[in-house]
């Protein structure tokens, strides 16, 4: 028997294949919903990253600029370069010295100059501090006076003149040398104070220098170290030793010889002291604890390499007593400070109260910065009087 058809019969029938196809739609929406939200989760997530790489590398080209810059300008200015006692002078100190010697006179040799300006600073510093022992006077009047003797303005003899006048043109003469130096007037006294210093040390050593001493007769060939000449051609062409044979000493000095200061063209020197050329005693007088014996008249050394240059000497007379020349007696007298220095050097490196800290990283630092400052003086120009850095045992700290 036939039912008759009943729409609540179809909708019962239909019911599950809608359900499921919303069901189908719903599981499709929530499939594409989490697929969108784990694109958006992965994009958001790589957003993230490349924000992160890219501020990282941000801070890493921050960090190696500012890295940089305090390693090539902030902290070498500021590394230490040598101490006395609680006095310290840095590395910044030392150019700012240099330049005050490329102020004066123009140029600096920077293959030799670093390190022996900083010896220099070392020097003086050990000297200030021992002054008020040696009883040395450095007065802020001591210091007008050098500069005003420095500065001050001649007067020719029967010349009248106003006061007034010269002590304006003294100001002018010395403000005129200061900016040409780049100097500040500060900087300038304490340079004047190591001279005045450096120049009492030497009297103070001087007065120990007797009025006569053993002095030899030499005459010797220099040659530059860094020169070009082959000093042993140069002794072949004399000779032996002791009876010679070859060329006169005297036309080989004059060919090829530098005398720099104390020997003529033609090599003589004169009468020389012990301790006057430290590097040269043990030819001219002898070594007892080296065990080296004392040229004999007439005989001839082989090279002697120092670092003032490289002799070759020949003894013309011996051991003489005799009275100092002015030349001798002043350069015996520089020997004795250098050598009051270098005492009190090594006293103070074995105590500690003494450091240096500098190696060739540091040196080429100093190198390169004198090198960016043009000399504000030309080669062999003074101040506007005539007058340039004070005279004297050289600049500060050390002689010249």
């Amino acid at each position: 028997m036939a039912f008759p058809w009943n729409r609540g019969d179809g909708q019962d029938q239909t019911a599950p294949a809608d359900a499921r196809r919303r069901a189908r739609g719903r599981r499709a929406r929530q499939e594409a919903a989490r697929v969108e939200s784990s694109r958006s989760t992965r994009e958001k997530r790589h957003e993230r990253l490349a924000w992160g790489i890219g501020a990282g590398l941000l801070v890493l080209v921050i960090g190696i600029v500012v890295f940089g810059f305090y390693q090539e300008f902030y902290r070498p200015p500021r590394v230490w370069a040598g101490s006395v006692r609680d006095q310290e002078f840095k590395m910044g100190d030392l150019v700012e010295r240099i330049r005050v010697l490329q102020g004066l006179s123009g140029q600096v040799d920077l293959s030799t100059v670093p390190f022996e300006y900083l010896r220099d600073l070392l020097n003086a510093e050990v000297l200030r501090q021992a002054a008020p022992n040696l009883g040395f006077r450095l007065a802020d009047e001591d210091i007008d006076g050098v500069i005003k003797a420095q500065f001050y303005p001649s007067v020719p003899e029967g010349q009248e003149s106003d006061p007034g006048q010269l002590d304006q043109e003294f100001r002018n003469n010395y403000q005129i040398f200061l900016a040409r130096t780049g100097l500040a007037a500060a900087d300038f006294r304490v340079i004047v104070q190591e001279q005045l210093a450096l120049q009492q040390l030497g009297l103070m050593l001087g007065r120990t220098i007797p009025e006569t001493t053993e002095q030899v007769e030499v005459e010797w060939i220099r040659s530059e170290i860094e020169g070009r000449i082959d000093v042993g051609a140069i002794r072949a062409r004399l000779g032996s030793e002791k009876t010679g044979g070859g060329e006169e000493f005297v036309k080989v000095a004059g060919e090829v010889g530098i005398p720099a200061g104390f020997a003529d063209r033609t090599g003589y020197v004169g009468w020389v002291p012990e301790g006057a050329f430290p590097e040269l005693d043990g030819a001219l007088f002898g070594d007892e604890e080296r065990d080296i014996p004392p040229l004999e008249v007439g005989e001839i050394s082989g090279p002697i390499f120092t670092q003032d240059g490289i002799y070759i000497v020949r003894l013309l007379t011996g051991p003489t007593d005799r009275e100092f020349s002015n030349q001798m007696r002043n350069k015996l007298n520089i020997e004795l400070v250098t050598k009051w220095q270098t005492n009190e050097q090594i006293r103070g490196a074995n105590e500690g109260w003494l450091r240096m800290n500098f190696n060739s990283k540091w040196y080429a630092w100093v190198a390169d910065q004198v090198r960016l400052s043009a000399p504000r003086v030309a080669p062999g120009q003074q101040g506007a009087s005539g007058q340039g850095a004070p005279g004297g045992q050289g600049f500060p700290g050390g002689q010249r």
